[in-house]
């Protein structure tokens, strides 16, 4: 191996362990002060010279920059002085090939275990005659496990035709206190960037479907780090620049995958008869829990990942060559919130859109199609756009045509409603609110309940006590709440919100009224109109009434003048 590339090798192996070992902070977080990192490597490199470049220097911070999503890095390089043992980078005795033609021209992809990963081994290897070339991280011993089922599958299918050099690096002796682990994808390239070195190949293949790689975020609280931009385009251009660098020469990272949906991507694998293979990948963020409630289950079921596995398989209508799922999104109620989230913000993706048109969408997302047309000659990035926006829709029309197979085998309208399950996600249509408005709902329904049984032996006698109780009983299912916080300014003056909550899309503002005995309804009425006047537009409120006397005759009429006008839900609490 070159210098440099062992250069470049070592590196992408400090940074990772750097990753893990410097928290990012709470999970809550969300400020991108607060969130990214500042930092700065002193690393020893054998080829001074290169490194020492601003150009080259530059290239390489702009690249873990932006994958990243930190603040900013910083390196400072010395002379190595010391000599290289004669090791191998890849230590996987059990699949290395015995003897290699290294001016074969073999393919070379990276191999995470994943089923977009597999899809796309399989179309190398079922579009060409040669050997196929694949590497592996590996950080873990779950992971070891995952990748060599695969491997061991594809090779049965595939006899003698793959060539697999995995590599291993991961902490040892401490345990990392960071799991976001951004920067892997730069060792993890890196190291298929030296592999096709060693074949004599100028090109690397790396295979993820367009929605998850471009991943326009869900949520707000989804931002820089918090989103995953492994296999963004832009990404892929700033190390392509920077192994281009290093080889002194142009360099391609290839992305077949880019204009396909995850269920386009799925398909892939019935394309080529190869449904078979679907089970043994794993694409399941929580396997470091225990499930509970099917013992032989490799999935959760509820995590983003799993959501968006489930539908494609529904959607290619290979459901049954899937995989074990501890939760059932099609046949059983959601086991946590965290499910019950997951699945509204995938849909509410989905729907935003199916409603949304070519130049919407361009405004709308301007600035994370920017982040993509960077790296695309301006004669074609009208098309690339409009590739983009066709691709969206039929994500959305493969999560309809999902829902819709799930309806026609597992739901009837001669069995009972299933209770807190995907079906009454849809009929209520909650994925077609804002997430502010869900929470605001939910709170209200949450509070109609406990409430009166909280206050039924106590004797409230002021606003401060009634918010008390609105705060333990918060406070008791999330740590997001706040209490009179945060001040806004309006005018000359600043509103102060009995609570808030920062969890959702926009801010959601809750404000507690107590109806007294003598209090006409006339001054809530007053009270919540000016409230309203001080809030942003943006923002959803919550306005929970306390009406232990009844003072408030028609409540319908009452809500529905607010609601219908204003970004609020009125609730009333006797």
């Amino acid at each position: 191996m070159p210098d440099r590339t062992r250069d470049l090798i070592e590196m992408a192996a400090f940074i990772y362990a750097a990753d893990r070992l410097i928290t990012r902070g709470r999970p809550n977080q969300v400020e991108f002060e607060n969130w990214a990192r500042e930092l700065t490597f002193c690393i020893p490199v054998r080829d001074l010279t290169y490194w020492q470049q601003d150009e080259v220097v530059k290239s390489l911070a702009s690249a873990l920059t932006f994958v990243s999503g930190d603040k900013s890095y910083s390196f400072y390089f010395t002379k190595r002085i010391s000599t290289d043992p004669p090791t191998s980078l890849f230590h996987d005795a059990d699949t290395a090939p015995d003897s290699v033609d290294l001016k074969s021209g073999y393919p070379v992809a990276l191999f995470s275990g994943g089923l977009d990963f597999l899809a796309g081994v399989v179309s190398l290897l079922a579009t060409t005659d040669k050997k196929v070339v694949i590497t592996s991280h590996r950080s873990n011993p779950s992971t070891v496990k995952v990748q060599k089922r695969v491997y061991e599958a594809l090779n049965r299918a595939y006899p003698g035709r793959l060539l697999y050099h995995p590599l291993e690096c991961s902490l040892t002796g401490v345990r990392a206190s960071e799991e976001t682990q951004r920067t892997r994808f730069f060792l993890y390239t890196a190291v298929g960037f030296a592999l096709a070195q060693a074949y004599g190949q100028d090109e690397l293949n790396i295979f993820e479907n367009g929605i998850t790689s471009i991943n326009l975020s869900k949520r707000q609280d989804l931002m820089n780090g918090r989103a995953s931009r492994t296999t963004h385009p832009k990404t892929l251009g700033l190390l392509q620049k920077v192994f281009a660098g290093v080889l002194n020469h142009p360099f391609i990272i290839r992305h077949p995958f880019i204009h396909l949906t995850k269920t386009e991507v799925v398909s892939v694998l019935k394309q080529y008869n190869q449904p078979d293979l679907i089970g043994s990948t794993l694409t399941c963020t929580k396997t470091f829990e225990k499930f509970n409630n099917r013992t032989s289950a490799s999935h959760c079921g509820y995590c983003s990942q799993c959501v968006d596995r489930r539908f494609a398989m529904y959607a290619a209508k290979l459901e049954k060559y899937d995989t074990v799922y501890d939760f059932d999104l099609a046949t059983e109620a959601f086991p946590k919130k965290d499910a019950q989230t997951h699945v509204i913000d995938y849909m509410r993706h989905a729907h935003t859109f199916a409603t949304t048109h070519f130049d919407e969408f361009y405004n709308d997302y301007l600035d994370p199609l920017s982040d993509l047309i960077e790296f695309i000659p301006n004669e074609h990035i009208e098309e690339e756009v409009t590739n983009l926006h066709q691709l969206y829709l039929r994500h959305a029309g493969a999560v309809e045509r999902a829902y819709r197979r799930m309806v026609d085998m597992h739901d009837s309208i001669f069995k009972p409603p299933l209770a807190n399950s995907i079906y009454e996600v849809v009929n209520a249509r909650r994925f077609q609110r804002d997430r502010a408005e869900c929470l605001a709902a939910d709170i209200a329904r949450m509070l109609n309940t406990t409430i009166p049984i909280a206050l039924a032996s106590i004797t409230v006698g002021h606003e401060n006590a009634l918010n008390d109780q609105i705060q333990a009983l918060l406070r008791r299912d999330s740590e997001t709440y706040e209490r009179e916080y945060p001040a806004v300014r309006f005018s000359f003056a600043t509103v102060v919100p009995d609570h808030s909550s920062t969890s959702a899309d926009a801010d959601l503002f809750i404000e507690a009224k107590f109806l007294r005995k003598k209090t006409p309804p006339s001054v809530i009425t007053d009270q919540i109109a000016a409230d309203l006047m001080k809030y942003p537009d943006g923002a959803y409120k919550l306005f929970v009434i306390y009406d232990p006397e009844r003072r408030i005759k028609e409540d319908n009429r009452f809500k529905r003048d607010f609601e219908i006008r204003s970004n609020c839900t009125i609730c009333i609490i006797r």
